[in-house]
């Protein structure tokens, strides 16, 4: 996978409206609670957060 690949996959599309996400802001891991990472939608303001443990989706 070359870079650009692995940045392409780490931005998921908006369930809302399709548009790539942009990386929003992350969280470190703190006690028992994994690293979580937020992406928001520029089109439309939709935001995910998800574990950064949590496997990616190709899109």
């Amino acid at each position: 996978m070359t870079p650009s690949d692995d940045s392409h996959a780490r931005h998921p599309h908006c369930v809302v409206c399709g548009a790539r996400m942009q990386f929003a802001r992350s969280l470190p891991r703190l006690g028992a609670n994994p690293a979580l990472i937020s992406y928001e939608c520029k089109r439309c303001g939709h935001v995910i957060t998800r574990s950064e443990d949590e496997p990616q989706q190709r899109e």
